[in-house]
């Protein structure tokens, strides 16, 4: 399965995201800078670069394959990196600092990370205080997790038919979560390894970082 990784424009302060980088590095927009700053080459570099300054853009020139779009757009820089990669193929894609500074944009880039996994492509972001893992249709996730780590099951369909999830302190078997009830917030992991399984709709699973 090829995989993409997108460092999205944000604020990367006191953030030293220590995600292996196992697949395609893609930078949107700002988000070069930061790869720069950490003598990180990117593959590809996508967005209308309004917050990107020319000194990086000649940087990268000649490193890296550039796709410019206007600054007018439909999109946000961060849908037009998971959208080319979606285009090309792509089995999964971890979102670096999606999920970060302004409310706007974290929801957005959550929100849209259905439309994807509805085609079939694994979606992860790795933010400053937390992973988070998209499930979506008839799916198990195991995860390693220390004890007492906080672990958030929400809904991002109306409701998720859940079938199990193991290795919680507050168990749920058989049961529907929907999204307008707080029912599987901050659960606690009981063991080193956790998992969950669900049947229908799609979960995000928030684990603590």
């Amino acid at each position: 399965m090829r995989k993409a990784i997108i460092f999205c424009n944000n604020n990367y302060d006191d953030f030293a995201p220590d995600y292996p980088l196992d697949g395609v590095i893609i930078a949107a927009d700002g988000g070069a800078e930061y790869l720069k700053s950490q003598n990180i080459t990117p593959d590809i570099l996508i967005g209308d670069f309004d917050s990107l300054s020319e000194e990086i853009l000649h940087f990268f020139h000649g490193k890296t394959k550039v796709l410019r779009y206007p600054e007018k757009k439909n999109k946000t820089d961060s849908e037009l990196a998971m959208d080319f990669c979606a285009k090309e193929g792509y089995g999964e894609i971890v979102l670096i600092n999606a999920v970060n500074g302004q409310l706007e944009h974290s929801l957005a880039n959550i929100f849209i990370a259905e439309k994807y996994v509805q085609k079939g492509i694994k979606i992860n972001f790795i933010n400053r205080n937390s992973e988070i893992f998209v499930l979506h249709g008839k799916e198990k996730l195991t995860l390693k997790t220390h004890k007492g780590q906080n672990v958030s099951l929400i809904p991002l369909s109306d409701d998720v038919d859940v079938d199990i999830i193991q290795g919680f302190q507050y168990p749920l078997i058989k049961e529907t979560l929907y999204r307008v009830t707080t029912r599987g917030v901050s659960n606690v992991a009981k063991k080193q390894e956790v998992s969950v399984s669900i049947s229908a709709g799609t979960l995000l699973l928030i684990r603590g970082r």
